[in-house]
């Protein structure tokens, strides 16, 4: 699976500006990412099943820049087709290995990362419902920007901008996977 993230499209942050009073429960975000994220689907639950705690991801992948930002956002998508939002964590590349000592990415090279801050919930997913992972690239006006070019954060601008082209691996030898904390 691949996509390509503009940090100059700014067609995302479109729905960022109007109030969502009922952002758990709006759609508008879980679909929000044209061409430039993933969304993958669990089967249906064949029970109710409580999930309680903070999920871990593992995902491998492979960018073309030295540095880009992912966001993970998890739902439920019930039978009816709502869905409610559950949890959600951000990575920056050049922290996939130490929040205190940045390596930038090699272009080209596969990583895996590893997305350990997702917020606590607990949720009773009831029974035919399915869960949907997004990853996206963020790009908020509610977040600093990353414009792909590796240089120092903050300092960067459109100038510098690119565009990352994002692959992701879930082989025999790179199994990408999201951990639960269901409740038995």
């Amino acid at each position: 699976d691949q996509y390509v993230y503009n940090p100059m499209d700014d067609r995302p942050a479109e729905v960022e500006r109007d109030e969502v009073k009922n952002f758990l429960t709006d759609q508008r975000y879980a679909l929000n990412f044209p061409g430039a994220g993933v969304a993958y689907h669990t089967n249906p639950f064949k029970d109710a099943t409580e999930i309680t705690g903070s999920p871990r991801l593992s995902i491998w992948m492979s960018i073309d820049v030295p540095d880009t930002d992912f966001w993970v956002r998890l739902y439920e998508i019930m039978f009816d087709g709502s869905s409610v939002f559950l949890t959600e964590d951000l990575l920056r590349a050049r922290y996939r290995d130490s929040l205190t000592k940045p390596v930038l990415v090699k272009p080209g090279e596969v990583n895996r990362y590893e997305f350990n801050g997702f917020y606590f919930f607990s949720r009773r997913i009831a029974k035919g419902s399915r869960l949907r992972l997004t990853l996206t690239c963020p790009n908020s006006i509610f977040l600093e920007k990353n414009y792909n070019g590796g240089g120092v954060e903050g300092e960067e601008s459109g100038r510098e901008a690119r565009k990352a082209n994002v692959k992701v691996y879930h082989d025999s030898t790179r199994q990408s996977f999201l951990e639960l904390p269901v409740v038995e």
